[in-house]
């Protein structure tokens, strides 16, 4: 009898890794999309849209297979021909790729999120190898010992679909408490300051409205009238319009930090209210189901304690939904944000690189930028003289050590 319990017992184990599995990738699709996608496609899969559709598809057979033989663990047709042969060899399929992406990657094993579990409950791919290992141990020890007569009642299987979807979904929950927004939705478009030509002085900015800073540096000219030549009496047409002060038109070129400033204002305009021409500012493109956004902002959020860091403003891709959990994993929402749906505006502000991208403007200047290729802890940190982090810091309920250079997940 004990034989008996100790292999339903397994049975109920695999059926709720993968019963789970399949649930938690149902709700984190997109973000389970990209991880297939860049696996597949590469960094800029998004530019590849034909590709996407085959991804899309490919991760949906992938969630309805997981489901199913979640479901027919707890069944006795084929079990032994069909359902426990398919559930090993996914195991062990999956094993080898996590074991693939651990060597391939640096720290490949203890930082990222495998993505077995979605967005749901993160996992590194070391976590996940001894998760499989354990699923594995289970289907041997079930393989070896199971019988015939070893069936659960009808009622079994439909009641542990409830329980783990209902188990599944419960890590979704929010919290409603009212708290200050940390931006105001409703913001006036402001545009941004324009170089104007210097004989022009009908939009000069008064004096009142500069920095209280800048008001020493000032000071107030009046340009001398321009003498204007009389025409001669007896000259012709065309003599008189060569004497006459001629109308020319100058062409301002604008640089690329001009033109990505430009972009973000027009598609971003909630961060005019930043006043990025007399401040210094890390403006920060992230995108709410991206694992490496959760990780640089994570970063970000364990360097603001040096006080070295300029404050943040982040520009965010996705629904209310996936912010609020960004914001559960990154264990901050305190900095100023807003958020966009458009994914060809979000893309746009990109300018084809690849998120996360940080920009750092100061005074008007993009001084230096770094996105997903570029962006590297250690070396962030000495650009903006940051020599350690703090030992521990609370975050989300959670009590992180912080060790130098380091990711706190």
């Amino acid at each position: 009898m004990k034989i008996n319990r100790l292999v339903q017992f397994g049975r109920i184990l695999l059926s709720f890794l993968f019963v789970f599995g399949a649930v938690s990738k149902l709700v984190s699709m997109p973000f389970f999309d990209g991880m297939v996608a860049e696996l597949l496609l590469g960094k800029n899969y998004f530019d590849n849209p034909s590709g996407m559709t085959w991804v899309q598809w490919l991760t949906r057979v992938l969630v309805a297979i997981e489901l199913v033989l979640g479901l027919a663990l707890l069944q006795g047709k084929w079990f032994i021909k069909i359902v426990l042969p398919a559930t090993m060899g996914m195991l062990i399929l999956f094993t080898i790729h996590l074991f693939y992406e651990g060597f391939s990657q640096v720290n490949g094993f203890t930082e990222g999120n495998c993505g077995c579990f979605g967005d749901v409950l993160p996992m590194t791919n070391l976590e996940s190898i001894i998760k499989n290992a354990l699923g594995m141990l289970a289907g041997i020890f079930v393989w070896i010992k199971y019988k015939k007569e070893d069936l659960f009642a009808g009622w079994v299987a439909p009641s542990i679909l409830g329980l783990i979807t209902l188990f599944t979904l419960s890590f979704g929950i929010k919290s409603y408490e009212a708290v200050t927004p940390a931006v105001v939705s409703d913001l006036t478009f402001v545009t941004p300051p324009v170089k104007l030509p210097a004989a022009d002085t009908t939009n000069i900015i008064p004096e009142s409205e500069l920095p209280e800073l800048e008001k020493k540096a000032v000071k107030k000219q009046t340009p001398p009238p321009t003498p204007v030549a009389e025409p001669k009496k007896t000259a012709t047409t065309d003599e008189v319009s060569d004497d006459l002060p001629q109308e020319v038109t100058s062409v301002i070129q604008q640089t690329p930090g001009d033109k990505t400033l430009q972009l973000l204002y027009t598609y971003a305009p909630a961060i005019a209210s930043q006043n990025l021409a007399y401040s210094s500012k890390l403006v920060c493109l992230f995108s709410m189901t991206c694992s490496h956004c959760q990780e640089v902002y994570r970063d970000l959020s364990a360097m603001k304690a040096s006080g070295k860091l300029p404050n943040l403003y982040l520009i965010n891709y996705g629904t209310a939904y996936e912010q609020n959990y960004f914001f559960t994993q990154a264990g901050d929402a305190n900095d100023p944000h807003t958020r966009i749906e458009e994914f060809s505006n979000f893309k746009r502000m990109l300018e084809g690189k690849t998120y996360p991208r940080i920009l750092y403007i100061k005074d008007g200047k993009i001084l230096q930028e770094w996105d997903v290729d570029t962006y590297e802890k250690v070396g962030f940190m000495k650009y903006f003289g940051i020599e350690k982090l703090e030992e521990k810091k609370e975050v989300g309920g959670l009590q992180l050590e912080l060790q130098d250079g380091a990711s706190p997940w």
